[in-house]
């Protein structure tokens, strides 16, 4: 079983990217997060979207998605397990984890 999973939303407007990801962090839910200018999906928009791509814990991925939800419940998520690339956990999320 995976001890991580890469977790991985769109949303439109730069600001609320950068709001989510911050509470994101602030909470504790993710090792990384990544955001990136994206095509926007549906496709009668012809603008661009922002896409969060984070590295969470196992035990964090359903706090994380009920995090993402209350920012937007429509918000597609999508999750995957990691299956290498991590030693261990990092050490300030290590401490919460015993």
């Amino acid at each position: 079983m995976a001890e991580f999973f890469e977790v991985r939303t769109t949303i439109e407007g730069h600001e609320k990217a950068a709001s989510l990801a911050h509470g994101i962090l602030l909470a504790g839910l993710a090792t990384s997060i990544d955001i990136a200018e994206v095509p926007h999906p549906a496709p009668h928009c012809d603008g661009t979207a922002w896409q969060l791509t984070l590295i969470t814990t196992e035990r964090q991925v359903s706090e994380l998605e009920r995090h993402i939800r209350q920012t937007d419940a429509t918000m597609p998520i999508d999750k995957e397990p990691v299956m290498q690339g991590f030693d261990s956990y990092p050490e300030w999320l290590a401490d919460d984890q015993a």
